[in-house]
């Protein structure tokens, strides 16, 4: 209180010497409180002779708000593709690894599928090469068969339509009819039959398939992958907007206090008291 009633009191006597001033025709400018302040005031010498105007040493910074609802929209962008959201925010670098590792699950992604459908074909070509098989579009269910059964009918053990009578029997115990007709529904036959030439033969085709379903499904991983990207970069833009927003608070944080002063052709002044949280 004493030193504002201090400054007051000064800048009551700098008011009166500005009038005299004025009615002498000798403008001036208040120097005593920017010396008292140790250049805690600013002073600008106004174009007009005879008032000076007070510049604040530090602008407030401004709102925050663009830079919030950008952020917002950068949540969004790493939904649609990680790493954009990192971009749309200045964080080149962390951008740059979300989306080289979205560009590598992709590329893992057609690798594989490619790599299945390749195997696919060589196992389904083994087929009708070594086993007579005369058809390529079948379900996956008639390719399984193919390769866990030696061949498709006659009796006896590694024939399928043995297994297939042995199922009628438990459906239709005593219904020979009944079997019969289960066992004419279920059974392959014309292009469909087949017979394996040798068990090493069969044996590398159920290698060849093994292998193209798991390519197939190192391929499904992929989508596990990209969605994990995507939750990950989120969490990061995330983090990145709580640090923008964390230095925007921090620099209103510091109270600050000036105190500054006006005045006009005529010769009245003022002082103002600002105090900044």
């Amino acid at each position: 209180m004493a030193r504002f009633a201090l400054l007051l009191a000064v800048a009551l006597v700098a008011t009166a010497g500005s009038a005299c001033a004025a009615a002498e025709g000798e403008p001036r400018v208040w120097s005593p409180l920017s010396a008292l302040y140790d250049g805690g005031l600013s002073f600008a010498q106004d174009p007009e002779p005879g008032s000076a105007t007070a510049v604040p040493s530090e602008a407030p910074p401004a709102g925050g708000a663009p830079g919030r609802a950008s952020s917002k929209k950068a949540l969004l962008y790493s939904l649609l593709l990680p790493g954009m959201g990192e971009l749309s925010m200045g964080a080149k670098g962390r951008a740059a690894g979300f989306l080289v590792g979205e560009g590598l699950i992709w590329s893992n992604f057609i690798y594989w599928k490619v790599a299945g459908h390749l195997r696919k074909d060589d196992y389904i070509e083994q087929a009708m090469l070594n086993a007579g098989v005369g058809v390529t579009k079948e379900s996956d269910d008639y390719w399984r068969i193919v390769g866990q059964f030696e061949r498709s009918s006659g009796s006896g053990p590694g024939s399928y339509e043995e297994d297939i009578r042995s199922e009628a029997r438990d459906l239709y115990p005593g219904d020979p009819a009944a079997q019969d007709a289960f066992v004419a529904a279920k059974l392959p036959t014309g292009n469909r039959a087949w017979d394996w030439s040798s068990s090493d033969l069969q044996s590398s085709y159920t290698n060849t398939r093994e292998n193209s379903k798991r390519a197939f499904n190192r391929a499904q991983y992929s989508f596990a992958a990209a969605i994990f990207n995507r939750v990950v970069s989120v969490i990061d833009v995330q983090l990145l907007r709580r640090k923008a927003a964390k230095e925007t608070r921090s620099g209103w944080a510091r109270p600050d206090t000036r105190v500054y002063a006006d005045t006009d052709a005529d010769g009245y002044g003022r002082v103002v008291l600002e105090r900044r949280f």
